[in-house]
């Protein structure tokens, strides 16, 4: 055990792969609300409290990851039909051979 002022402390533990990854979405939520809160008070002077940085830069990486989210599944169905029109177009390939 190590001692400070006389007082033992535990030894420091490293962090996680958790407490890594908590760390970097706080950051990351921290500057989008830092950006954001700037954007909005440089139009709108004191508009927004600095108290909100944090709430508001965690709603907005909610809502890019929603957004992504949503584009990702756009992209599915896309390669959906892509697929199944690969299909398509092969069966009628197959036929026309057989036919021909």
């Amino acid at each position: 055990m190590e001692s400070l002022n006389g007082v033992h402390t535990p030894p420091a533990r490293e962090p996680s792969w958790l407490d890594q990854a908590l760390t970097f979405l706080s950051t990351i939520a921290h500057w989008l609300g830092q950006v954001l809160v700037r954007l909005v008070n440089t139009v709108v002077p004191a508009l927004i409290s600095e108290d909100l940085i944090d709430p508001i830069g965690y709603l907005a990486l909610l809502t890019i990851v929603i957004v992504l989210i949503g584009v990702f599944e756009a992209l599915r169905k896309a390669a959906y039909w892509v697929v199944g029109l690969g299909w398509l177009l092969i069966i009628v390939r197959v036929v026309i051979d057989k036919f021909s």
